[in-house]
């Protein structure tokens, strides 16, 4: 497995509560929004990270929204899955390719946690 740390995510339940995360972020502490938070997602340029707001996931069953998603680029995110799954991970949502060109899939993690492993493929 060669997983990269690409994206911390922010997960809210309105958009209402994504466009204050944004107001926040550029507003008060000056940093660069691209995205339409109040339309469900934006990023928040933050030096060499990136922030990620949403307002969902693309699991239905996670839970309550307002946790955190951890984002990590794969160079083979099904074989990394598996691996996963071997190692007694909780895969809860397998492999899927996306309208907006990655394949992507989630592991829980203890304690709201939700880890996302993607690649994109166009």
């Amino acid at each position: 497995m060669n997983l990269r740390f690409d994206h911390l995510g922010l997960l809210t339940d309105t958009r209402e509560k994504n466009q204050e995360l944004a107001d926040f972020f550029a507003g008060i502490l000056g940093l660069e929004i691209s995205g339409t938070a109040s339309e469900g997602y934006a990023e928040v340029k933050a030096g060499a990270m990136t922030i990620a707001l949403h307002t969902g996931a693309m699991i239905d069953d996670f839970g309550p929204l307002g946790g955190t998603l951890l984002q990590f680029s794969s160079d083979d995110v099904r074989a990394d899955i598996e691996e996963i799954r071997r190692r007694g991970g909780n895969v809860v949502l397998e492999p899927t390719d996306t309208d907006w060109g990655t394949t992507s899939a989630y592991v829980a993690g203890p304690h709201g946690v939700l880890v996302e492993l993607y690649k994109f493929t166009s």
